[in-house]
């Protein structure tokens, strides 16, 4: 699946999806409407899904109806996106990354939910679902093999997701890991490292614990009380793995649902409850940003999004106010950071269009979101797909970009 990288043919709208090519780095934010849920195919064709979202039965306005249509859940449709845009003759994921233990990037267990079809003892739901269509080689999340530490959900969902760890690694192999924060050698290039020693996934945050890039230490942001679960303002949310990819001179980071009480206008604050602001100043500035929380009113708080500076921003849309106004507008603010930006949005609903001033001007409104970056990282296309279908139809396409 590796090999030197060729020539491959810019997408064009209206047309099929141009294939990946060995050295391209492909990051797909696909939309179900129901959460989070982005594939990697790395520059010589390892693979990592970050989240999978998945509740078969539509709860307005929390989600949006399923996408491409309900004849299936949002797990199942991930898992036929997922195998369509693989390299040819891959055989699965060999990552797969949980940023946090919320239904909308884990997937919601509910009465509606069968169960494996594999003889495994738990039910069908996002990454559960995934994997009973796309073997997973590796598994990472923030507790593993602690979920009865302070702060993990106890729940259904939580309970089934623990049954599905044990006999996919009993019966299937499966490893699983501890994200730790710092490394950057827990997710690596599987089949030829050597040939594009450009590339990094650098573990930043996770659970209240920061890489800090001066010293390569780890430090813990949250004070005890929060970290033994009796302080009530940390969340699920806040405890949300965050990472920067690079790639030559490309650079992308995603912190699943990081939220600030800057976004939220809470005086009084302590300043530990703001994670987002160090976690993006660990990462310093990027080429693209997958927006924290969806776009929501709590997050992408001005000190975070001033730190990344982003040329363009992805928001994944899963409810109505995604993106919320206060957050669209810190997200256009030059105040914040200058020069010109571009803003892709997975679905932009009509209560959101009505009620977020100026978000007409997003560069998309609907659709998976592709980030197509050249072989070496110094150039990257946007990509919309229409998500209508499963055609892989490129409704339009912004770029080429030139990387920082």
């Amino acid at each position: 699946m590796g090999g030197s990288p060729t020539h491959a043919a810019a997408p064009i709208a209206g047309q099929t999806l141009p294939p990946w090519q060995p050295g391209m780095l492909d990051i797909h934010h696909i939309h179900t409407g129901r959460g989070d849920a982005v594939l990697f195919v790395l520059p010589d064709g390892s693979s990592l899904l970050n989240d999978a979202a998945g509740r078969r039965v539509e709860q307005a306005p929390f989600s949006f109806p399923t996408r491409p249509d309900a004849s299936r859940a949002p797990g199942e449709w991930i898992a036929r996106y997922v195998r369509r845009a693989l390299p040819a003759g891959a055989q699965g994921l060999d990552y797969a990354l949980l940023s946090h233990f919320h239904g909308d990037h884990i997937g919601v267990v509910d009465d509606n939910s069968p169960t494996s079809r594999h003889g495994g003892d738990y039910r069908l739901a996002g990454i559960t679902e995934v994997a009973e269509h796309v073997p997973i080689a590796r598994l990472i999340d923030r507790a593993w093999p602690d979920y009865r530490a302070a702060g993990v959900p106890d729940n259904p969902t939580m309970a089934n997701y623990q049954r599905f760890l044990t006999w996919q690694r009993r019966q299937q192999g499966m490893l699983i890991e501890r994200f730790e924060p710092g490394r950057n050698d827990q997710i690596v290039l599987r089949h030829q490292p050597a040939a594009w020693p450009q590339f990094e996934l650098r573990n930043l945050y996770a659970d209240g614990r920061l890489w800090n890039p001066a010293d390569d230490s780890v430090t813990d942001l949250l004070p005890a009380a929060a970290r033994d679960g009796s302080q009530p303002d940390i969340d699920e949310n806040q405890r949300s793995i965050a990472f920067r990819l690079r790639y030559g001179r490309f650079d992308y980071f995603s912190g699943g649902d990081l939220s600030s009480p800057h976004a939220q206008l809470r005086a009084g604050a302590p300043a530990w409850l703001d994670v987002e602001t160090p976690v993006a100043r660990a990462s310093g500035p990027v080429d693209v940003l997958k927006a924290n929380h969806h776009g929501s009113w709590d997050a992408n708080s001005p000190g975070f999004l001033a730190a990344l500076q982003p040329r363009a921003i992805v928001v994944t849309a899963r409810a109505d106010g995604h993106p919320a106004v206060n957050t669209y507008l810190r997200m256009r603010s030059t105040l914040l950071w200058p020069g010109p930006r571009d803003i892709f949005i997975t679905h932009l609903s009509a209560a959101t269009a009505t009620t977020t001033y100026g978000v007409a001007d997003a560069a998309a409104g609907g659709g998976h979101i592709l980030v197509r970056v050249a072989p070496g990282g110094g150039s990257y296309r946007i990509v919309v797909l229409d998500d209508s279908d499963e055609a892989m139809r490129v409704k339009a396409v912004a770029g080429p970009y030139p990387a920082r």
